[in-house]
C-alpha cells in the first residue's frame, strides 16, 4: 500500500508567488500613477506659463488703450501669481509694426516651481499683433454727453443723432428733424428725460432709405416730448426705457491714425499765412510736409503768434491730412474758406481750439474733418454754457457741407447764419440745403440764427463711415513661439 505525501507547503509557496505578483502590480500602478500625476502637473504649470504670457499681452493692450502708445514693454518680470507651490511671471516687449496703427507684442510667461526657485522650470512664449481700429463710426450729430438747443433755433435737420446723455430743446418753436435718434442717458429729474424740453420732434419729408417711413427713437429712458412721447404712432417708432443701449466711449482720434512716418515736418507754420489766397497745404503738392511745426503734441509757441494762428478770410486748398500745433484764430474770429481738391477724406488735427466767425467750403470740395484736441476756453463761457473748444459764430454766413467738426470737448454754434447765394435754401426733396457735414463732441450747444436764410442741416451724404469712433487697440493675430 502506497503512502500519501504531505503537500501542505505548496500553499505557502503559492501565496508567496501571488503576494510578489500583486506587490509588483501595485508598485507598477503606483509608478504609472505618479508619472501621470507628474505629467498632469507639468501640463498644468506649462498652461499656467501660457496664461501668464497672455496676461502680459492683455496688460500691454490695456497700456496702449490708456494712451501710452510709446510703451515698449515691461523690461523686468511682472508677478502674476505667487503661492506656496509655484510663482508665475511674465515679461513683454513691444515694437511698432508695419504702420503706426500696429504693434507687435512678444510675451514670455514663466513658472517657478518651487516658488523660491531662481530659474523658471516652465516657459511659454507668444507673439501677438495688435491693431488700432474702431467698432463704430460717427453720426451726423454726435455727443458724448449733452445736446442742448437754444431758444432762437428754428430747425435742426440730421440723418442720425447719437447722444450719450440727453437732448434738450429750450423753445417750443424749435424742431428736431431726424431719421434716427439714439439716446443712452437722461436728464435727471422729473420725467427722467432722454429727450426733453419744449421743442418738437418731426419726421423728415423723405428718408435716405426709401423703405423707411418713420423716424426711429431708441431711448434709455423717457421721451418727454409729446407727441409722440413713449408711444409709437404713424410718424415714429418709439422704443423707450431700453436698458441695453451702448454708449460712445471715445471720439478721440490720434493724428498718427492717418499720418505715419512718411509725413514730414514743414519746418514752421509759415505755409498757413504766407503767400496770396488760395494757399496750398502742403505748399508743395504731394510732399506730405503737413506737420506744423513738428511731430510732437500740444500747442507750440513757435507756431503763429505764441501758439495762435490767424487764418483771416483766406482760402486754403487742403490736399492731404494735416497736424498743426496751434490754436486757430484764438485772438480774433476768422472767416476762412477750405477746399479739398481730392475725393478722399482729409483730416486737420488741431492741438488747440478753433474759433471761426464763419466757415465755408468751395462748391465741389472733397470731405474735410477738423479734429480739435483743445480744452474749452473760459472766454466762451457766457455764450457757450456747454463749452466751445470749437466755436462757430458771428454774423457772417456759413456754408460748409464738406466739413465735419469733431471736438474732444465742447462744440458751440452761436448766432450762426447759413446761406450760399448760389444755391436755394431747400432741395428738391423739400429738406434744407446742408450747411455742415456734421458735428460731434463731448457737449454740443446750438444757438444758430433761425432761417438766415437757412436753418442748420447736416449733410446725410457726408462719408461718416470714414470717421472712426471708439478707436482702441485689439488683438489681430496670435502665434505661439
Amino acid at each position: 500500500m502506497k503512502k500519501t505525501r504531505n503537500q501542505q507547503g505548496s500553499i505557502i509557496v503559492t501565496i508567496l508567488i501571488l503576494t510578489v505578483f500583486f506587490s509588483m502590480l501595485v508598485l507598477g500602478l503606483l509608478v504609472v500613477t505618479q508619472a501621470n500625476l507628474t505629467r498632469s502637473r507639468d501640463r498644468i504649470l506649462l498652461l499656467q506659463a501660457q496664461y501668464s504670457a497672455e496676461s502680459g499681452v492683455d496688460a500691454t493692450i490695456a497700456k496702449l488703450n490708456a494712451g501710452d502708445t510709446t510703451y515698449a514693454g515691461t523690461g523686468t518680470e511682472v508677478t502674476v501669481l505667487n503661492n506656496s507651490q509655484y510663482r508665475a511671471t511674465f515679461t513683454t516687449s513691444v515694437v511698432t509694426g508695419t504702420s503706426s496703427k500696429e504693434r507687435i507684442i512678444t510675451a514670455e510667461g514663466q513658472v517657478y516651481s518651487p516658488a523660491a526657485a531662481t530659474t523658471a522650470r516652465y516657459v511659454r512664449k507668444i507673439r501677438v499683433t495688435a491693431e488700432r481700429s474702431s467698432t463704430t463710426t460717427a453720426s451726423s450729430l454726435l455727443s458724448r454727453n449733452i445736446v442742448e438747443v437754444g431758444s432762437g433755433v428754428k430747425n435742426i435737420v440730421t440723418k442720425d443723432a447719437y447722444v450719450n446723455g440727453y437732448i434738450k430743446m429750450d423753445k417750443n418753436t424749435t424742431n428736431l428733424i431726424a431719421e434716427n435718434v439714439t439716446v443712452a442717458g437722461r436728464q435727471v429729474g422729473a420725467g427722467n428725460c432722454s429727450i426733453g424740453g419744449s421743442g418738437n420732434l418731426l419726421k423728415p419729408s423723405s428718408f435716405s432709405d426709401p423703405t423707411q417711413t418713420k423716424t426711429n427713437l431708441l431711448l434709455a429712458y423717457n421721451n418727454c416730448i409729446t407727441p409722440p412721447g413713449n408711444t409709437s404712432n404713424s410718424n415714429f417708432n418709439v422704443l423707450a426705457n431700453q436698458s441695453t443701449i451702448s454708449t460712445v466711449q471715445s471720439t478721440y482720434i490720434p493724428w498718427d491714425q492717418y499720418l505715419d512716418s512718411s509725413y514730414t515736418n514743414a519746418g514752421s507754420c509759415s505755409d498757413w499765412n504766407s503767400g496770396s489766397s488760395p494757399v496750398n497745404i502742403p505748399s508743395i503738392t504731394g510732399s506730405k510736409k503737413t506737420h506744423y511745426p513738428d511731430s510732437g503734441s500740444n500747442i507750440s509757441s513757435s507756431c503763429g503768434t505764441n501758439g495762435d494762428l490767424s487764418l483771416g478770410s483766406t482760402t486754403y486748398n487742403i490736399s492731404d491730412s494735416v497736424h498743426i500745433r496751434a490754436n486757430l484764430c484764438q485772438a480774433s474770429e476768422c472767416q476762412p474758406t477750405f477746399n479739398n481738391p481730392t475725393s478722399s477724406v482729409v483730416y486737420v488735427f488741431v492741438e488747440g481750439t478753433i474759433n471761426f466767425g464763419s466757415l465755408n467750403t468751395t462748391v465741389g470740395s472733397g470731405p474735410i474733418v477738423f479734429i480739435a484736441y483743445g480744452a474749452d476756453p473760459a472766454s466762451k463761457t457766457s455764450s457757450c454754457p456747454l463749452g466751445g473748444s470749437i466755436y462757430l459764430g458771428g454774423d457772417s454766413n456759413t456754408y460748409a457741407p464738406s466739413v465735419y467738426l469733431l471736438a474732444m470737448n465742447g462744440i458751440c454754434l452761436d448766432k450762426t447764419k447759413f446761406s450760399n447765394s448760389g444755391l436755394p435754401s431747400t432741395q428738391t426733396n423739400g429738406l434744407p440745403t446742408p450747411a455742415l457735414g456734421g458735428i460731434g463732441g463731448k457737449n454740443i450747444y446750438v444757438a444758430t440764427n433761425p432761417g438766415s436764410p437757412w436753418d442748420l442741416a447736416l449733410d446725410p451724404n457726408f462719408p461718416l463711415a470714414q470717421i472712426p469712433i471708439d478707436l482702441s487697440w485689439r488683438q489681430a493675430s496670435y502665434e505661439r513661439l
